[in-house]
């Protein structure tokens, strides 16, 4: 099994691939990252790896629906529709029009896709294009008032829900056609904390094994976000009354649009990791003995109670991986001792360019004590001891922006002391003017 990990600007895009004979692989795609590291790192190879070698990706998994995952997958969806209309035309003798070749490389095919969509969830069937509407409006409207810091949540969730609806649309039976989440009847993916075996399901001849979001965590949620909204019920009225939202065509109440927003809203009290993280998709990847542990942007604790669930930890409550994807691109809110000494790996991965300081000085820290610290910060795991790799996503020599560029120099800097100290300790940078990086496991 290999894990491709695409230079993904400040996001997510990673791609597992396992043989199957004759030179062909199942192929799961997760995330896309941002559109522009998209179309030039993860479509080429998309192109030429698998839609050239005749092979689909199996499954499409969206983890949730903020920006830094999503854009990419919404880029593929357009990237799609293009050639599917440039093909039709191109094949059918009789067409007349004049439809141009699509810049970017043709994609493979999609088989299926797990998404949590905004409209599977709330039921919004045909009011679907007029909360879109409203929803553009809101992100363009509240994009000078970010540093107020409701106009700023607002804001990113109207994105969000946005971008999960286009989403939606694109991969509906009028369009696309992508089957989504098949294995669930339509419904949203998530951990069966009853029945385990309903939380394993084979992609080709890679067995997923879903460890969350879980039902109970996402009725918790819904009641957070009502306390949130009663919170600030007076300043919501104000905000949605000077944006104008009833300027739309058949406008929603501000209570509807002030609930779409608000379910998405951030919590203050889980470290302050918002709810479209805490309910990622995640999932234990096992194929021929190989493990790739896939986290999105979730929580240690919801990590290790889905691994609990589902039976995946040892006597001690650990569990050995060959690669784990560090969550939330290395945030120090998501990830805490007590997680990196239950579970370890042979390879870390770090999504992240130094937006928001991602990848966090912290977790490398903690990450690393849990295999070459004091005793009482290393891992009871019996593999504490072999060789371990840190692997980014970026590089300090990248065009990146002053900030993101000292940032990641200081994570440099900090991996190659670390190297010093310990033999068995690895790092690895995305290669300057390269768009992916492959682990075998």
């Amino acid at each position: 099994m290999q894990l491709i990990i695409f230079r993904s600007s400040k996001g997510d895009s990673l791609l597992i691939s396992n043989p199957i004979g004759d030179g062909k692989n199942t192929n799961i795609l997760v995330d896309g990252g941002m559109k522009s590291s998209f179309n030039a790192s993860v479509a080429p190879y998309l192109n030429k790896e698998i839609q050239q070698k005749g092979e689909v990706v199996d499954l499409l998994c969206v983890s949730h629906i903020d920006d830094d995952h999503i854009v990419g997958i919404i880029a593929l969806m357009e990237l799609l529709t293009e050639w599917r209309v440039y093909n039709h035309h191109k094949s059918n003798p009789n067409s007349t029009a004049n439809v141009k070749k699509p810049k970017i490389v043709e994609p493979p095919t999609i088989n299926s896709i797990w998404h949590n969509s905004f409209a599977e969830a709330y039921d919004l069937g045909e009011s679907l294009p007029q909360i879109a509407n409203a929803l553009q409006n809101v992100e363009q409207m509240t994009s000078e008032h970010l540093k107020n810091d409701l106009f700023h949540r607002v804001s990113h969730k109207a994105t969000s829900i946005k971008k999960g609806i286009i989403l939606s649309q694109r991969i509906d039976p009028d369009q696309l056609n992508i089957p989504l989440n098949p294995e669930y009847n339509g419904r949203v993916v998530k951990c069966n904390q009853r029945t385990v075996s309903k939380n394993e399901h084979a992609v080709g001849n890679i067995n997923l094994s879903v460890i969350g979001p879980f039902q109970a965590d996402l009725t918790d949620l819904k009641e957070k976000w009502e306390k949130w909204e009663k919170a600030h019920a007076e300043e919501l009225k104000e905000f949605f009354a000077d944006l104008s939202v009833s300027a739309i065509n058949q406008p929603l109440s501000l209570e509807q649009l002030s609930q779409l927003l608000i379910n998405s809203g951030t919590l203050g009290d889980r470290d302050e990791v918002s709810i479209p993280n805490l309910a990622s998709i995640m999932f234990l990847a096992e194929a021929d003995g190989s493990t790739i542990l896939m986290t999105g942007d979730g929580h240690s604790d919801d990590i290790l109670k889905g691994l609990a669930k589902n039976e995946k930890l040892n006597a001690n409550g650990g569990l050995h991986v060959n690669v784990l994807k560090v969550q939330h691109h290395g945030a120090e809110a998501n990830i805490d001792l007590a997680f990196c000494k239950k579970i370890t790996a042979d390879h870390y991965v770090f999504c992240g360019n130094g937006t928001h300081h991602n990848p966090e000085e912290a977790v490398l820290e903690v990450i690393y004590k849990s295999r070459a610290g004091e005793a009482n910060e290393k891992s009871p795991n019996p593999e504490v001891e072999q060789p371990f790799t840190f692997w980014f996503n970026a590089n300090p020599k990248d065009s990146l922006t002053e900030n993101q560029e000292k940032h990641l120099k200081k994570i440099e800097k900090l991996v190659k002391e670390f190297k010093e100290d310990h033999a068995n300790f690895h790092f690895k940078f995305m290669p300057k003017n390269e768009h992916f990086m492959v682990i075998g496991v």
